[in-house]
């Protein structure tokens, strides 16, 4: 009976390490290729007089700065993260609290903004939205649908949130965007939005144009 039990578990242990190596291989070709995809369409798009890259771990994503040549929008710094898909064990995981894969963007300006405004959809922040923007408490908020997407809108300039309104609905999946503000405090046009590799270029671009208006 112990002879049984421990074979069973030899081979279960045996086919759960061959598992583990498909899915460490599979999972980490799909990250290097949303690496590499991702930051060709970044300078494809920005076209940037100088960049500088980190990686994030061995296949989990990178940070990316940008020097730009655009009147006074002089820099954007990304980040990309991905979801573990090497991991057979921490994949599952990270489905719960990473959730999917993400891209952030920050376009920086040599301008004042006068006035604040950031659309977030809801859910995005687990916490809540008060909790993740700082100057909530002096700005007007509500709700709003965007293509039957719930979005929270936090605001004093209403010229700013009108421009990133816009922005949200002209792009081909608007449910892709999580968090899109323009900050006064660091002078900045700051997008979250998760990495879909089919609608990344569309992202890019309009996203771009925006930072380019606000310069």
């Amino acid at each position: 009976m112990d002879i049984e039990i421990s074979r069973d578990v030899f081979i279960l242990i045996i086919v759960i390490a061959f598992v583990a190596v498909i899915q460490f291989y599979k999972g980490r070709r799909w990250n290097l290729i949303l690496i590499e995809y991702s930051a060709r369409k970044l300078e494809e798009i920005l076209q940037p007089r100088d960049k500088i890259y980190q990686w994030i771990g061995l296949y989990v994503g990178y940070r990316a700065v940008f020097k730009l040549l655009y009147k006074s929008l002089n820099r954007a710094e990304v980040t990309v993260t991905l979801l573990p898909r090497q991991s057979l064990f921490y994949y599952p995981i990270s489905l719960i609290t990473s959730r999917f894969d993400k891209i952030f963007i920050m376009y920086w300006f040599d301008r004042e903004f006068i006035g604040e405004a950031h659309v977030v959809r809801k859910g995005y922040y687990r916490l809540g939205v008060r909790r993740a923007i700082k100057n909530y408490d002096r700005m007007r908020a509500n709700e709003i649908m965007i293509a039957g997407i719930k979005f929270y809108i936090i605001y004093n300039n209403p010229g700013f949130l009108r421009k990133i309104i816009r922005f949200i609905e002209t792009l081909e999946e608007p449910g892709i965007i999580n968090h899109v503000a323009i900050v006064p405090e660091n002078k900045t046009l700051y997008i979250a939005a998760r990495l879909k590799p089919q609608w990344l270029e569309d992202l890019l671009r309009k996203s771009y144009n925006l930072a380019k208006s606000l310069a």
